[in-house]
């Protein structure tokens, strides 16, 4: 089915909050699903494939750590909306011409959103590289180089984000990012779901407090 951008986002909010992440992580991983989706990239696609592949873990275990000048997790692969949230807070590396090193991310596309902002915060083009591709981001448009196929891996050993003097193009607005399966949608609901406490009896027995019968 076709889904806004609103719709989208409010999902992937609650399917990323469902799936264990902190509130303020889940409105980041919203925005970024949003972004995405808007760029004609698989944004709810993607956000399942992540959960399910972090199903479990806790999230304290995906944060980043630096080692040999490579941010990694302290088990298993980064979580790239975790990582984002650092691409960001470290967009003056950029500034000064230094680029950021992750080791073992999971689902690295969806890094793209945070790449872009930097850009957008610092002014500066960005390359975001893996597995033989290369994303050009400004901060509103974005360029792919290299294989295609490896837009969509679930996982990539090493990403690179440097600063860059080549230009992106703008992206043309389709309905294709905003396409989301039947398969994609019951993964996102079911861990939407789990935001739901389970009904008591205290609260069955409430639900029709302080109503006045005839």
């Amino acid at each position: 089915m076709i889904c806004s951008l609103n719709e989208i986002e409010a999902l992937a909010r609650k399917a990323a909050r469902g799936g264990g992440m902190s509130w303020g992580l889940a409105e980041e991983t919203g925005k970024a699903v949003r972004w995405l989706s808007d760029h004609g990239f698989p944004g709810p696609w993607l956000l399942a494939e992540l959960l399910e592949q972090n199903d479990g873990t806790p999230y304290a275990e995906l944060a980043p750590q630096q080692s040999d000048g490579t941010w990694r997790a302290r088990r298993g692969p980064l979580c790239p909306i975790i990582a984002g949230a650092l691409i960001c807070d470290r967009a003056d590396d950029l500034t000064t011409g230094a680029g950021l090193r992750l080791g073992q991310v999971a689902v690295p596309l969806m890094l793209a959103p945070f790449a872009a902002e930097v850009s957008r915060a610092t002014g500066l083009n960005t390359a975001l590289e893996w597995h033989g591709i290369t994303l050009i981001l400004d901060g509103n448009s974005v360029a792919m180089e290299g294989e295609s196929a490896a837009l969509l891996a679930p996982y990539a050993g090493l990403v690179n984000l440097t600063p860059t003097n080549e230009p992106a193009f703008p992206t043309p607005r389709t309905s294709t990012g905003r396409h989301v399966s039947a398969e994609v949608m019951r993964t996102l609901e079911s861990f939407a779901m789990r935001t739901y406490a389970p009904a008591t009896e205290a609260s069955r027995a409430g639900a029709g407090a302080g109503v006045e019968s005839d």
